[in-house]
């Protein structure tokens, strides 16, 4: 287990046709209150906005220099940060996603926890990037406290850091898992393999949300989905599913509060009901694939 403050840092962005949103991110990052350097590292998985120009023009109007590096061999978030994390000089890695912004405080805040620990995980405040309805539907502010699961608590994709060693240690993302549970699986391995996992509530990042009830509604039933891809991987650690009765109460719950049904529901309360349902569905949908019964 590594001890001390790094005496490098290494920032890995995976990006795939995000230079809509990635200048801000970079400018956030420029921002950064730490007081010593750090390399900025954007692991390409192929995009076809120029990304490469849009870097290009930025470092020669001054901006914060960044590294690119080509992640295009292999689709997927998961892969896209592995070449990143393997291009990074840095003995310690902070990972952030293109469409966010991260607070001035960041990457201080990680760094200052990495002495105590291998894994650190940061906050996310889903109240100014998103519109009013967004926010709604996914109200999230600065905790004291990491994001819990079913299983072990995690460090979300778009914003943790880790010891370069540590990742290594555990090789680094499971890239079967593409952008379903990614960055649970690589949280739990990290634990299980004893290592010190941590949490930097001022490490802030303002996270944005899916806009549309019809995205917000893709992507948890795609999230569920991968659900039981880590039951599977999981569940001789203790990882357990929900009981067949539990899960026909909640189904019976959500036929109770259907929408449809006449009764007065306010709409946050109808696109959260939306949200359950696509959890079942995803978990049903998952269950078909991998012909497991995860409910």
């Amino acid at each position: 287990m590594s001890v001390g403050r790094p005496a490098s840092v290494s920032v890995v962005i995976p990006v795939l046709n995000a230079v809509r949103t990635l200048g801000a991110q970079l400018d956030a990052l420029e921002g950064q209150d730490r007081g010593a350097g750090f390399e900025v590292i954007v692991s390409d998985s192929g995009s076809t906005d120029r990304l490469q120009e849009f870097l290009r023009a930025r470092t020669a109007a001054g901006g914060i220099r960044v590294r690119y590096v080509d992640a295009s061999d292999s689709a997927g978030v998961s892969h896209a940060r592995n070449v990143g994390a393997a291009a990074a000089h840095g003995e310690f890695l902070a990972f952030c996603d293109a469409d966010d912004i991260v607070r001035p405080q960041w990457l201080s805040a990680l760094v200052a926890a990495a002495p105590t620990s291998d894994l650190v995980s940061g906050s996310l405040d889903t109240s100014l990037v998103n519109s009013a309805a967004a926010y709604r539907r996914r109200p999230m502010k600065p905790s004291s406290k990491s994001l819990e699961s079913d299983f072990l608590p995690y460090a979300p994709g778009c914003n943790f850091a880790v010891w370069a060693s540590v990742f290594h240690a555990v090789h680094g993302f499971d890239e079967t898992l593409m952008a379903t549970g990614e960055d649970l699986d690589f949280s739990w391995r990290v634990q299980l393999a004893g290592f010190r996992f941590a949490h930097a509530e001022s490490a802030v990042v303002d996270y944005r949300l899916r806009p549309t009830v019809r995205e917000y509604w893709s992507q948890v039933r795609r999230y569920a989905v991968g659900d039981v891809q880590l039951y599977l991987g999981y569940r001789e650690y203790g990882f357990r599913r929900t009981s067949v009765r539990a899960f026909l109460a909640h189904v019976l719950r959500l036929m109770v509060t259907n929408p449809i049904v006449p009764q007065k529901l306010s709409r946050t309360s109808r696109e959260r009901w939306y949200g359950a349902v696509a959890v079942v569905a995803g978990h049903l949908q998952g269950s078909f694939r991998h012909r497991t019964l995860f409910l």
